[in-house]
């Protein structure tokens, strides 16, 4: 006989329905006696629905419980009263249903009944039967001593760690969002406890915690920081830790180490069952050593089974979802996966312990060897990201990471300087080193143009593949970068230990954490480039190698505007245009005569001007009908078509690409020495289309 029941039905009307509110249980106003009984009996009267309430109460009512529990006769009033608080009428709880003391709260659960007088005792309250049985026990565990203080949670570290390496340079993404194994090897050395398997389930489930907490931020196959970083980094340890604990909470991405376990899923209410994971870890002794295989057991005696109705809420529940040794296989699986790496719990020798003291360093960064600075994790701070851009991350432990200084000079080195100095004190003599001294240090201005004040700067840089690849070589000490290849060359630059400075115009870059802007070039800048580009052909000392190809100067031109046009043609009609009188694409009767030549020694001149990267004047028969016209032309490559030499070349004074017959050319002569370029590799492979036209003027 259930007698928590009975003692429900002596309870009065009033009383019922306040506990029908509390528990949010459906009655309607006109309802029978017999069937808002049967509804309150079904909806607490059952061992799962105990403990679960029992999981939210405070720690008073609790310790109120365990009290009532060892009066299995109950408390007359005035006792009641006295230990626990006095209890208002009926008709004011009703008006105000919230609480005052304890007292009312177990009133208000249902457990605690007021008895009537019977003979010989008098009115009392007393706990149900039921509920003193399914209350849950005592938590009984063995431990093996006190625990040593715990080191920092390893995804605590983990994600300071890929901030900060990714605020130097974004980390690649694989198709699925997880690292890449480039970037895992990046991090490897800062997280050097744990192994290669083990980082890299780590960061699978560390990314998506990080994107929802908005400290990171994945784009176009890239992981970079977001705004939100800085303040996290600024924020103490606890706080991080229990943000990022509560992200998991809250987490709506499954559980990849839950679906490893191949446990049954249908229902399951994951965030419900993390809670409770997290419940668990939490009722454990605290700084104790405890065997982790007598856990499960302990806790599953105390709290009842690790699934019931309330972790599998989307579908009925008839019977424990998971039998027994499932739920011991996913406890001991949280306790070595994200309990451990959130430092719910940590481990020391084989022993599981609820960490309540932490092992950290002292909070003074400290110079180590030539250029390297170690900064402990309970120093580091939003400031850390300044030496993400001026440093690399080289390697790490359990107390503190190590950066690498590589900017020593520049407006990012000056700022390095400055805040080591406030943070380490003064260098020691030597410390800077050679290396750091002497490094590469370049400046990326108006978003697209790297600039270095020593031309060797930017030459060393360029002997990299992957700089070549995106980075134009315009000048001595400047090349053109377009604005979205600007993040890949900064990134082949951090990788050979070059820091970028960012001037004035991209300091948007470190506000977001690393992203580059994608700022076109003004129409004036091109303009100006052009100029350049046309002085540094003309007046280029001998020796000094061109590598300005078309295709650059045409991307160039279209960011012009009409009248800019028209003035950049005049001012380089004047600059590239061979010594002598001008010409204007008219009749040679006002130039110098050019040698005559047929077309084979017109053939032998255009082979050597390919040879010497020389620009060739030609004396051209246009359309055969006899015109004769003067063009200064730079040979980009020669082709056979039957009988006939075509040369394809680009014509200074049509400002485009032409196509010639040598058998046309009337008179030919190589250009002074200064007039030189670099072919455009893809031309020289390919010279003339088959469908193109020929030269109509």
């Amino acid at each position: 006989m259930n007698r928590w029941s009975l003692w429900l039905a002596d309870a009065p009307a009033a009383l019922q329905r306040l506990i029908a509110r509390t528990h949010r249980i459906s009655l309607p106003r006109a309802c029978p006696a017999a069937e808002r009984l049967r509804r309150l009996r079904r909806a607490l009267c059952a061992p799962a629905a105990v403990r679960a309430v029992y999981a939210t109460l405070d720690a008073d009512v609790r310790a109120a419980l365990a009290d009532l529990r060892r009066c299995r006769r109950g408390l007359d009033a005035a006792t009641f009263t006295a230990r626990y608080g006095a209890v208002r009428p009926w008709r004011q709880l009703a008006r105000d249903p919230q609480p005052r003391s304890v007292a009312e709260r177990l009133l208000l659960l249902g457990w605690l009944l007021p008895r009537p007088a019977a003979p010989g005792r008098a009115p009392r309250f007393a706990l149900a039967p039921e509920v003193r049985r399914w209350l849950p026990q005592p938590l009984r565990l063995a431990d093996d001593g006190p625990a040593p203080p715990a080191l920092l949670p390893l995804a605590q570290r983990a994600a300071i760690a890929l901030l900060l390496v990714a605020a130097a340079a974004p980390l690649p993404l694989r198709r699925d969002d997880a690292l890449r194994r480039c970037a895992l090897r990046r991090l490897q050395p800062l997280l050097p406890d744990a192994p290669a398997p083990e980082l890299d389930q780590l960061f699978r489930f560390l990314l998506p915690l990080l994107d929802a907490r908005g400290l990171v931020q994945r784009h176009g196959g890239q992981c970079a920081p977001a705004p939100g970083a800085a303040a996290f980094l600024a924020a103490p340890l606890d706080d991080q830790r229990a943000r990022l604990v509560e992200a998991w909470l809250h987490s709506a991405a499954p559980d990849a180490w839950l679906r490893r376990l191949r446990v049954a899923d249908s229902g399951l209410d994951a965030p419900a069952l993390r809670r409770r994971l997290v419940q668990w870890a939490q009722a454990l002794p605290p700084d104790r050593l405890l065997a982790p295989e007598a856990t499960y057991d302990a806790l599953a005696a105390t709290f009842g089974p690790l699934a019931d109705a309330h972790t599998h809420g989307f579908r009925v529940v008839r019977r424990p979802p998971w039998r027994r040794r499932s739920e011991a296989r996913v406890w001991q699986a949280a306790l070595r996966g994200p309990l451990a790496w959130l430092g719910v719990v940590a481990w020391h020798d084989g022993r599981v312990v609820r960490p309540t003291t932490w092992a950290l360093a002292d909070g003074a960064w400290r110079y180590g060897a030539p250029g390297e600075v170690t900064a402990p994790f309970g120093a580091l701070d939003a400031a850390a990201l300044t030496l993400a851009q001026g440093g690399r991350w080289v390697r790490g432990d359990a107390g503190g990471l190590t950066v690498q200084v590589a900017a020593a000079r520049g407006v990012l080195g000056a700022q390095v300087r400055e805040l080591l100095a406030r943070r380490a004190g003064e260098a020691p003599d030597g410390w800077w080193g050679t290396r750091a001294a002497d490094a590469p240090a370049l400046r990326l201005a108006e978003g697209a143009l790297l600039l270095a004040d020593a031309p060797g700067d930017l030459e060393r840089a360029l002997r990299g593949r992957s700089v070549r690849r995106y980075a134009q070589r315009l000048a001595p000490g400047v090349a053109l970068v377009r604005a979205e290849h600007v993040a890949a060359v900064t990134r082949a630059l951090a990788r050979q230990g070059i820091a970028v400075d960012r001037l004035p115009g991209g300091g948007a870059l470190a506000a977001s954490g690393g992203a580059l802007p994608a700022a076109p070039l003004a129409p004036g800048e091109c303009a100006a480039l052009l100029v350049a580009c046309a002085c540094y052909r003309r007046h280029a000392p001998e020796g000094l190698p061109l590598v300005i190809p078309a295709t650059l100067e045409a991307r160039l031109w279209q960011g012009l505007t009409p009248p800019l046009r028209a003035a950049v043609e005049a001012a380089l009609a004047g600059i590239e245009a061979p010594e002598g009188p001008a010409t204007d694409g008219g009749t040679a009767t006002d130039a110098a005569p050019l040698p005559p030549a047929d077309p084979d020694a017109a053939l032998r001149t255009v082979q050597r001007a390919l040879r010497r990267q020389r620009l060739v004047t030609i004396a051209y028969d246009t359309g055969g009908e006899g015109r004769i016209t003067r063009r200064t032309v730079r040979p980009l490559g020669l082709e056979r078509r039957g009988d006939n030499w075509l040369l394809r070349a680009y014509c200074l004074q049509r400002r485009a690409e032409r196509t010639f017959r040598l058998d046309r050319v009337r008179g030919c002569a190589l250009a002074p020495p200064a007039g030189r370029w670099a072919p455009e590799p893809a031309l020289a492979a390919n010279p003339v289309r088959p469908d193109s036209a020929l030269d109509p003027c």
